[in-house]
């Protein structure tokens, strides 16, 4: 999600403070349809972009995982438990105030506020997992599920990095007497969704990390009828 996808379509004409947001005949107040429309077009490609880049890497470690030389992780440290509960939070946050700034609610900003400190919380913890894993001798050049580990998580860290980037561009602008309610409500919302995003994508790195072993992959593929090494 980009910063600049938003800064396009900011209104020009000073509002009023927070009021609910209404439809007007032609769709969005001030004639904002189709600009509204390539902003929520713009996010879902971008993250169309993300997640076959995921699925490309999911595939890989899948295809990686059946080789002599693969060992299993060590348990979960503690902190990647809190970043998932984090990364949650964060979610919910944006969540609620996409649904507040809709209703026209001034609460909605320290809702964004708290989805941002969550991410943060988020991004911390993930640092302090890989500390955590360092310290059970799972190094980024020990074996090759290290290195996938490291890679995966930190290129979703990247993704976390960026929508904060972006949110921390965004969230000053709700409070201006230029944005509309228009441009508030979709603000939130597209950040809502890329947070929803990073959470089912954490999610499904979580499993494919620490649950995927190399016998079922060999189970799935000789149920499928796929050779395996």
């Amino acid at each position: 999600m980009k910063g600049g996808l938003l800064s396009r379509i900011a209104p020009g004409a000073p509002a009023a403070s927070f009021q609910p947001l209404e439809r007007s005949g032609n769709g969005w107040p001030g004639g904002g349809a189709t600009s509204l429309s390539a902003a929520q077009v713009g996010l879902w490609t971008f993250m169309a972009v993300v997640c076959a880049l995921f699925a490309l890497f999911a595939v890989a470690y899948m295809m990686r995982i059946g080789y002599g030389d693969w060992r299993p992780p060590p348990p979960v440290p503690w902190q990647l438990w809190l970043s998932t509960i984090l990364l949650c939070g964060a979610s919910l946050g944006w969540q609620v105030a996409a649904r507040l700034a809709r209703r026209g609610r001034r609460a909605a900003l320290h809702w964004c506020v708290v989805g941002w400190l969550a991410s943060l919380a988020f991004v911390a913890s993930q640092l302090g997992g890989w500390v955590a894993m360092a310290a059970q001798g799972w190094l980024p050049a020990g074996t090759p599920g290290a290195a996938f580990f490291y890679m995966l998580t930190g290129l979703h860290g990247v993704h976390v990095l960026g929508g904060m980037a972006a949110a921390a561009i965004v969230t000053p602008r709700l409070a201006r007497p230029g944005s509309t309610p228009a441009w508030r409500s979709l603000a939130t919302r597209l950040c809502a969704q890329y947070w929803h995003l990073l959470l089912a994508l954490w999610l499904a790195l979580f499993a494919l990390l620490f649950t995927v072993t190399p016998e079922l992959v060999r189970d799935v593929c000789g149920t499928l009828g796929i050779p395996v090494r």
